[in-house]
């Protein structure tokens, strides 16, 4: 399994003498498997002999032969510059979206590539989260996973097997989406439903890119203080959606209301009961599954039956119940 972090390397070109060895480069690690026999390259591909070193592999402007294809199928890895970095996330952007239906991958090797080029692309999306394009390109990153849902009922198991359980902002927010296209198909949506939701899911928590990382990514309890201003963040992520171009009011709702409660004791606006939509209150769900079942710095990630059970006897009066019940059901067929 490829790694699914973005990775970084330091360029020492064995091609030039020492002395001129002034630069240094980063890399991300590339999918191989994306690439098929007559793609014509955008972007330079390296490879790596030693931990320090990277050489130049396939060069831009390069068509891929079969010749060159089984060169690729003989190397361990391949990397793109970060120069590179949008021309490669627009290449797999665009090929993702055929990845469901390539008859050479098994499941597993589907949603194992969808997922780890999904991390990537989520990952961008949260670093530059006030680009005008991260409307669109929230629709990229969740149509290659709902169409894999879609077409195979095996998919959530899969999925399951290779989530990230260590907590990241972007990679929380992609399994939250897994998890809510999964528990939108089992409540019957059609395709545009499931679209809205998924995007919904997956930028829920773009406000906490305006909030002070030393609070996001604080190890341990929030103060008061703290917490008040974490609060904050599905504001700024409704004020964020808006901003982009996003105007769905289920997208705007789930945003915004992830974190209402049914008893009203939630945030921002304090509804209750039916005043919380349907997108909002499925994406609460997964988003506090997956809460629970991650790995912090400061806590240990729980296991699936232990977070169901506590949602089940401690948050009865926040979490819809009856959403509850079918995420189980969906997580153990």
């Amino acid at each position: 399994m490829l790694k699914r972090k973005k990775i970084v390397q330091f360029d020492i070109n064995s091609n030039t003498p020492k002395k001129t060895q002034k630069k240094q480069h980063s890399y991300i690690l590339a999918d191989k498997r994306l690439l098929h026999v007559g793609d014509n390259l955008e972007f330079n591909i390296f490879s790596s002999y030693t931990p320090t070193s990277m050489s130049l592999f396939l060069q831009s402007d390069t068509v891929i032969d079969e010749q060159k294809k089984q060169k690729l199928n003989q190397v361990e890895n391949i990397y793109v510059s970060e120069t590179d970095k949008n021309k490669y996330e627009n290449f797999i952007e665009d090929r993702l979206a055929n990845i469901v239906h390539d008859t050479s991958l098994s499941l597993d090797e589907k949603t194992e590539i969808i997922y780890t080029t999904s991390t990537e692309l989520t990952d961008s999306l949260y670093e530059n989260p006030d680009a005008l394009e991260n409307a669109q390109k929230s629709k990229n990153i969740v149509e290659p996973i709902l169409h894999s849902v879609i077409y195979n009922n095996d998919t959530i198991s899969s999925y399951i097997k290779i989530i990230e359980y260590d907590y990241y902002t972007h990679t929380h927010s992609l399994n939250v989406s897994i998890y809510a296209l999964c528990l939108g198909t089992e409540l019957n949506f059609n395709e545009e439903q499931l679209t809205a939701l998924g995007r919904a899911a997956l930028l829920h928590d773009l406000g906490k890119s305006k909030i002070d990382h030393a609070i996001v990514n604080k190890n341990g309890k929030l103060t008061d203080s703290e917490y008040h201003q974490m609060k904050k963040h599905p504001l700024f992520g409704h004020e964020i959606a808006l901003n982009i171009g996003i105007n769905d009011q289920n997208i705007l709702d789930g945003i915004r209301h992830h974190h209402e409660k049914l008893d009203g004791m939630g945030y921002p606006d304090k509804l209750k009961g039916d005043e919380i939509t349907l997108f909002a209150r499925i994406i609460g769900v997964c988003d506090v599954f997956d809460a629970l079942t991650t790995r912090r710095s400061y806590k240990q990630a729980m296991s699936s039956f232990d977070a169901l059970q506590l949602m089940k006897t401690q948050m009865s009066t926040h979490l819809d119940m009856n959403l509850v019940n079918i995420f189980i059901r969906m997580l153990h067929k």
